[in-house]
């Protein structure tokens, strides 16, 4: 999937006007999180607005493409109820524009072509845990000293407000088990697995300060599945 470029602004400003409402943003930020569609009238069970409200809300997020509408059967038979899902079509504002998503692509696709598989594999996931690592750093601030090794609740809070839309599930006795529902590197994933996808997980191990043997993938958006799922042995 191409990302689309607000390239003269003027979608800034609609922008501005459909987040500017903290119910809004509120409903979107729920969106999010669900396992399913959603129809007006179960978003308004959950903020105590009447559906047609909740209804106006959903209607404007769709007027700019950030969520779409489906159907679902109703149990008791008659008309299919609207329903709601955040869409799958990425925006990138930039003023003024920039194309660091396709510079990104070449230089994949240069790796990709003269470097060995495994060799660049590695070496992306070694980029990714010094990433990690200083990133890591830069949250615990001057008073620790590195090497740092953040807490599994402080990695997950910087992925999901890096966008990652994560949750930390129940894993076994000291292992850390992430699901991640959004790969903030999605679309360059599918083209490049085997480069993006460790650079990805060794960011995460850089974070956490363990060694790449510490940590297990079970599924992968990139493989196919709905989600990527983490465990890291801590």
């Amino acid at each position: 999937m191409e990302t689309a470029y607000d390239k003269d602004g003027r979608y800034l400003g609609k922008l501005a006007d459909v987040f500017g409402d903290p119910t809004r943003r509120s409903i979107y930020r729920h969106l999010r999180g669900a396992a399913e569609p959603l129809t007006a009238s179960e978003v308004a069970g959950v903020f105590g607005v009447h559906r047609t409200v909740a209804r106006a809300h959903l209607e404007k997020l769709s007027e700019l493409s950030l969520v779409e509408s489906g159907t679902r059967r109703r149990a008791g038979g008659g008309r299919p109820a609207k329903t709601y899902v955040l869409s799958t079509e990425r925006l990138e504002v930039m003023l003024p524009p920039r194309r660091y998503e396709r510079l990104s692509r070449f230089l994949l696709m240069l790796i990709d072509r003269t470097v060995e598989s495994g060799v660049a594999a590695d070496a992306a996931f070694e980029v990714g845990r010094a990433f990690g690592a200083e990133t890591a750093t830069e949250i615990a601030g001057d008073a620790v000293q590195p090497p740092v090794k953040l807490a599994p609740r402080a990695v997950v809070a910087w992925m999901d407000e890096a966008g990652y839309s994560v949750s930390l599930e129940d894993g076994a006795k000291g292992v850390m088990a992430v699901e991640v529902h959004n790969c903030v590197y999605g679309e360059l994933a599918q083209e490049f697995p085997d480069i993006v996808c460790p650079f990805d997980r060794g960011t995460v191990c850089g974070m956490l300060g363990v060694e790449p043997s510490a940590h297990t993938q079970t599924h992968s958006m990139s493989a196919g599945d709905d989600f990527c799922r983490h465990e890291f042995r801590l």
